[in-house]
C-alpha cells in the first residue's frame, strides 16, 4: 500500500480522475455489515442539525455586528425573501457543519468498545479506511470548508 492509498483525500481524488470512484465505493459499502454502523447516521444526522444551527447563528450575530442598525429581537435576519445576504449565510453553514458532526459522531460510536470491536474487524483488510485515517480526512476537509464558509459568511454579512 503506498502512501496516496492510506491518505483518503488522495485516493478520493485518484479515483474520481480515473473514473472509478463509485465502484470503489460500493465495493468499500460492502464490507460495512455491522448493525453498529447504524448508530453513526443516528449520532451524525441530529449533531449535524446542531452544528449547522450554530454556523447560521453565528453567521447571523456577524450579520448583526455589520449591520447594527437592524433589530436582533425582531428577526431582521430573516425578514422575508432569501437575499443573496442570507444565503451566503445559510447554506455554507448547513453544509459545513456536516464536518465536525461527523467527527463527533464517529469519536463517539468509536468510544463504544462493543462498536469500536465491530467496526474496527471490518475494516481490518482495508486499514486505510479505519477511524484514524477516516478522521483525519474529514478534519482536513473540515479545516478548509470552514474557513471557506467563514469568509462566505463575512462576505454575506458585509453586503447585508
Amino acid at each position: 500500500m503506498n502512501s496516496d492509498d492510506k491518505d483518503q483525500i488522495a485516493r478520493f481524488t485518484k479515483e474520481l480522475k480515473t473514473g472509478d470512484w463509485l465502484d470503489n465505493a460500493q465495493r468499500r459499502s460492502q464490507r460495512r455489515k455491522s448493525p453498529w454502523n447504524l448508530l453513526l447516521p443516528l449520532f451524525g444526522l441530529p449533531l449535524w442539525a446542531a452544528f449547522a444551527f450554530l454556523f447560521v447563528r453565528l453567521g447571523e450575530l456577524i450579520h448583526l455586528a455589520f449591520n447594527p442598525a437592524l433589530n436582533a429581537s425582531a428577526g431582521a435576519f430573516f425578514d422575508g425573501p432569501m437575499r443573496l445576504t442570507t444565503g451566503l449565510i445559510i447554506f455554507p453553514s448547513m453544509l459545513v457543519g456536516m464536518f465536525p458532526a461527523f467527527m463527533l459522531a464517529n469519536f463517539l460510536v468509536y468510544r463504544i468498545p462493543w462498536a469500536r470491536r465491530a467496526l474496527e474487524a471490518e475494516d481490518c483488510n482495508s486499514p486505510a479506511d479505519g477511524y484514524g485515517p477516516s478522521q483525519r480526512a474529514i478534519f482536513r476537509m473540515g479545516v478548509v470548508a470552514i474557513v471557506a464558509t467563514l469568509i462566505l459568511i463575512f462576505v454575506g454579512a458585509a453586503l447585508g
